[in-house]
């Protein structure tokens, strides 16, 4: 039945784009092989989390779902490393806690990707892996432009730098190798996961290096088993248990060609994941057809995620960038994907994070940097308060890369005596505390430079996942881990993601239980990966905000009614996604025609080209003086004081 649902939602899809001026299964992201997509040229009609608003310069091709650079790794050679700093709470059953103590460099070395081929560009990064999980903190990779950036950001100096020709070679000679061809392009996630197992360097067939007493020869065991699913039962039944957790690799099929269950290979292997992968001891797929029932993929992807060391709530690294309908992938969430229903995305795929995951110790405690100060105010029913949320902050590629660079706009324009500087809340990833803690702490302490930045969880929590899709047992889980996540963040408040039949669900069952410890009372609520209406908002008057939703002991959060913002290009007009692309003059007008008392809060991204200097700014400039900007928990404690005042009414 599933999938005859998904040739009727595919049918669907296909016509609503055509009603909509957009081509079907065309994603408007520019994914040219040579050219970065900065993410400021994209004008989605669809929400899927995969614009490319990053200034990297890979080479292969880009669709902002998985990170094309070429990224970290870390090592775990002799199981004498540390790999709990690799360890995502308890969502993917502690996938890189061994208990043992971590060992952390006093020097790095830097090694320049350069014009590497694809097959030495992934064999550096499992060797950055190997040695970071061995040494943690002792291997960084300069695959593109924004990685030397953070080394500058955060005042870090490389020992020496050297060629990835000569460090694989040194990295060849230490540890064992798994033998591959590399023109078996579509089962190197199956190679990948037996070096991981392994703790072996994969080796093409045609590379410089040799690799004449394999580990693993996956070039003759492939031979026979040459299609994802052999591949990828192979090293299910031989590897399995030597894994911690989930990623999923694109081997570069491409993204919008038909037909989605068969797609071509279109581009180069991207090496993002692989050094993750081998530090965190990661099974590493792209199953195309894993969320298709009636598949023997299907059947396989199911017995990797509940059958595995590591069941439970499981968040899935990568990007799972297959099925690419009407502009949006079907299950980018991973939450509808199986019967199960207790997957969730992690969207990574950024260069380093085997470096700055294991150069020291995760944070675990809240306070390890101060935050501003709420806003000092009362509601006032001659006011308009509106919160602003810079979105996407669940894409680890894009802290990394945009939303640095938006950063540095945002503390330049604060520091100008004629600049704008009204609170902004920014959502931020909520596994940056293991995955990069010094990258959160720096997010942290350039908002304390302004006084008036502030931050939220992504969509949706905890994971990139569909809350109120999730099996009920593991709804319980996803509640905890994201009360867990706002307390060790000082947040109150998440952006919320459902599939787009799920908001029923999601309000009745679902997000009561934020309200029974009232951890989490700001829900901010977006539609994806296509943007319909919420039709739980369909029958309520349009001058009504928000909601309050009850637990069953009376505690409240409030669900605000979903607002985004995406360009200023006036596109859509006359049609249903014309408010998403509105200019400043007419937002403006919008905000300043709200009833006084309005409390709402507006979502942005920068898929249709909407950035901090020609949006957000501009704005603030622009609007009367009753309209109050906020940041979003003022937003949600004003919103509980406007239903008290006019219940007293």
């Amino acid at each position: 039945m599933k999938s005859l649902g998904h040739f009727f939602l595919i049918l669907l899809m296909c016509l609503l784009t055509v009603a909509t001026f957009a081509s079907c299964g065309d994603d408007d992201d520019d994914d040219s092989d040579a050219v970065s997509d900065d993410d400021t040229a994209d004008d989605d009609t669809v929400d899927d989390d995969t614009s490319d608003d990053d200034d990297d310069d890979d080479t292969v091709t880009d669709d902002d779902t998985v990170d094309d650079d070429d990224d970290d790794t870390t090592d775990d050679d002799d199981d004498t490393s540390d790999d709990d700093t690799a360890d995502d709470d308890t969502t993917d059953d502690d996938t890189g806690d061994d208990d043992t103590e971590p060992v952390f460099a006093d020097e790095f070395r830097a090694v320049e990707m350069g014009s590497a081929s694809p097959a030495l560009k992934i064999a550096a990064h499992a060797c950055q892996g190997l040695y970071n999980d061995e040494l943690g903190g002792s291997v960084y990779t300069l695959s593109n432009s924004t990685d030397p950036i953070w080394l500058d950001e955060l005042e870090l100096e490389p020992v020496e730098t050297i060629s990835a020709a000569d460090f694989v070679a040194e990295c060849a000679a230490q540890y064992p190798c798994v033998k591959y061809d590399y023109t078996q392009q579509g089962l190197i996630p199956a190679v990948i996961t037996a070096g991981v197992a392994l703790r072996a360097v994969p080796v093409d067939l045609n590379m410089a290096v040799s690799c004449d007493n394999p580990a693993f020869d996956a070039a003759a065991t492939f031979e026979t088993l040459n299609t994802r699913y052999l591949a990828t039962k192979y090293v299910y039944d031989n590897y399995i248990d030597e894994t911690r957790g989930l990623a999923m690799l694109n081997p570069g099929y491409s993204t919008s060609e038909f037909p989605y269950w068969d797609p071509p290979i279109t581009s180069e292997t991207s090496p993002t994941t692989v050094d993750w992968a081998y530090s965190a001891h990661l099974f590493v797929s792209f199953l195309v057809n894993g969320c298709v029932d009636g598949n023997e993929e299907s059947d396989l992807l199911d017995d990797i995620v509940n059958k595995s060391p590591w069941t439970g709530l499981v968040g899935v690294y990568g990007y799972a960038s297959y099925w690419l309908v009407a502009g949006g992938y079907l299950y980018e969430a991973q939450t509808r994907c199986l019967d199960s229903a207790n997957m969730g995305a992690i969207p990574t795929g950024t260069t380093n994070l085997s470096f700055w995951n294991t150069r020291r110790l995760p944070i675990t405690e809240p306070g390890f940097v101060d935050s501003n100060e709420l806003e000092d105010i009362a509601y006032d029913p001659e006011k308009t308060y509106v919160a602003f949320i810079i979105g996407d902050g669940d894409n680890v590629r894009f802290i990394f890369d945009a939303r640095r660079s938006w950063m540095r706009d945002r503390l330049t324009t604060c520091a100008d005596p004629e600049g704008a500087c009204p609170p902004l809340t920014w959502s931020i990833s909520p596994h940056l505390h293991e995955l990069a803690p010094d990258v959160l702490e720096w997010y942290f302490e350039r908002a304390l430079e302004t006084g008036h930045d502030y931050f939220t969880l992504p969509p949706s929590g905890h994971l990139y996942a569909y809350p109120g899709a999730l099996a009920d047992d593991m709804q319980d889980v996803f509640v905890t881990e994201t009360e867990n996540d706002a307390r060790l963040l000082n947040v109150g408040g998440t952006v919320h993601w459902e599939w787009f039949n799920g908001w029923d669900r999601a309000e009745n069952v679902f997000l009561p239980k934020y309200a029974e410890n009232e951890v989490v009372q700001g829900i901010f609520p977006v539609n994806v990966p296509y943007m319909f209406n919420i039709t739980t908002w369909d029958d309520i008057d349009e001058d009504i905000f928000f909601k309050i939703i009850k637990g069953g002991d009376g505690g409240r959060v409030v669900m605000f009614r979903p607002r985004e913002w995406r360009g200023i290009n006036n596109s859509g007009d006359g049609t249903w996604t014309e408010k998403y692309f509105i200019d400043t003059d007419r937002m403006a007008d919008e905000l300043s025609g709200y009833p006084k008392g309005t409390v709402t809060v507006i979502y942005t991204t920068s898929d249709g080209g909407l950035s901090l200097q020609n949006a957000f700014i501009p704005l603030s400039k622009k609007l009367p003086e009753h309209v109050v900007l906020v940041s979003a928990d003022t937003a949600t404690r004003l919103a509980l004081e406007a239903s008290e005042a006019n219940s007293a009414d």
